[in-house]
């Protein structure tokens, strides 16, 4: 996707001619035209949450009053399946989670007919998000079923399990009950640690991470005994798991992965003191090891925001494996680009030297 892509713009009206013309191949007393024109009249508007909160309440309003035969109807429109491909995605499935999200909204009363939708549908296009409401309000039940699927032969049934249990998916609201005791997930997740699939054993990871944010010693505790005779494939979970508690130098996650307390001298870390917001400047970081060690070497911008105050973002430098007395010079070039994930402001920043997270030496410079 190019910069100027948008999320939101991944439903727009082609897709939502496209699911049209679908249910109507097996719906034929489906009003697509009406259908249609009526989300037309309002989506280009709206972001990506509100498109799908649209096209759920004019479905809604356009299939007859039945969930049974209604879903029935979505599950028989249901394009071919997906087939994993590396580095590709199948934007225009996103619809699908317009799909799924209708059966959250409208299907608590029907467990077992929504579960065999979501089942279909998340072989398109993830179901975690329409997921979510039966796991609040089924999570035995639920969680019961989800333990089955573990065994499932579809790679994208599997990864539901994961993705749809993360305690603080993104773009959707966190799972309060997991953010307090996670280990209901994290037994699901034992069961998926060694999984075939790369993309499931990513969504295992990305879930660990998310509970590590408010459980980091059970995450931890977890990880100590996946550790214990690892594949390659189990070591990568365990590293992409802890990546925040690595961000915020949480000592323990650090150890687990050989990361100790770092011997080191003469650390220095440079930058221009005056950048323009739209250039790159290049941070230098030049130390001493005093042994043979294993180094994470970070450097954190505390970024000047708008109300005065500092934000800090970390950003990895390099990991490396150094003698004693080797010197250590690095460099990186960084950019002050506006993007729509940060923008710039003008103001004094600070930028600190982090390995194996100790604060080591910091600068502060100007941008303008």
């Amino acid at each position: 996707m190019d910069e100027e892509f948008k999320l939101r713009e991944i439903l727009n009206i082609r897709v939502v001619k496209d699911l049209a013309s679908r249910i109507k191949k097996v719906f034929p007393d489906f009003d697509d035209r009406g259908f249609i024109k009526s989300i037309g009249e309002k989506i280009d508007t709206l972001n990506f949450g509100d498109r799908s909160k649209l096209i759920r309440k004019v479905l809604k309003e356009f299939l007859p009053d039945d969930f049974e035969k209604v879903t029935k109807f979505l599950t028989n429109s249901l394009g071919p399946e997906l087939v994993i491909e590396p580095g590709k995605t199948d934007w225009d499935g996103f619809i699908n989670v317009s799909l799924s999200e209708f059966i959250g909204d409208y299907g608590l009363d029907h467990f077992d007919i929504s579960m065999k939708a979501l089942y279909e549908m998340t072989k398109r296009c993830s179901s975690e998000s329409g997921i979510r409401p039966f796991i609040r309000k089924y999570p035995k039940k639920t969680l019961a079923l989800l333990k089955e699927w573990t065994k499932d032969g579809n790679v994208h049934v599997r990864r539901l399990i994961s993705e749809g249990t993360r305690p603080r998916l993104p773009l959707c609201s966190p799972l309060r009950m997991f953010q307090e005791n996670p280990k209901p997930v994290i037994e699901l997740l034992e069961l998926l640690k060694d999984d075939s699939e790369l993309y499931v054993r990513r969504s295992v990871a990305n879930n660990l991470n998310d509970i590590s944010k408010d459980n980091p010693k059970i995450v931890i505790d977890t990880l100590k005994k996946w550790k214990k005779n690892p594949t390659k494939e189990r070591l990568w979970i365990i590293k992409h798991a802890l990546r925040t508690l690595f961000k915020k130098g949480n000592k323990n996650a650090l150890e687990l992965m050989g990361y100790f307390e770092p011997r080191i001298s003469n650390a220095e870390i440079n930058i221009i003191s005056k950048i323009k917001i739209g250039e790159q400047a290049n941070v230098n970081v030049r130390f001493k090891s005093l042994t043979n060690q294993k180094l994470m070497i970070d450097y954190v911008i505390h970024y000047f925001k708008s109300n005065g105050k500092h934000s800090e973002k970390v950003f990895k430098l390099a990991i490396k494996n150094v003698k004693e007395n080797e010197l250590i010079n690095l460099s990186k070039r960084h950019s002050f680009k506006q993007m729509t994930t940060r923008k710039h402001y003008s103001g004094k920043h600070i930028i600190e030297l982090v390995v194996n997270g100790k604060k080591l030496a910091k600068r502060e410079f100007t941008l303008q």
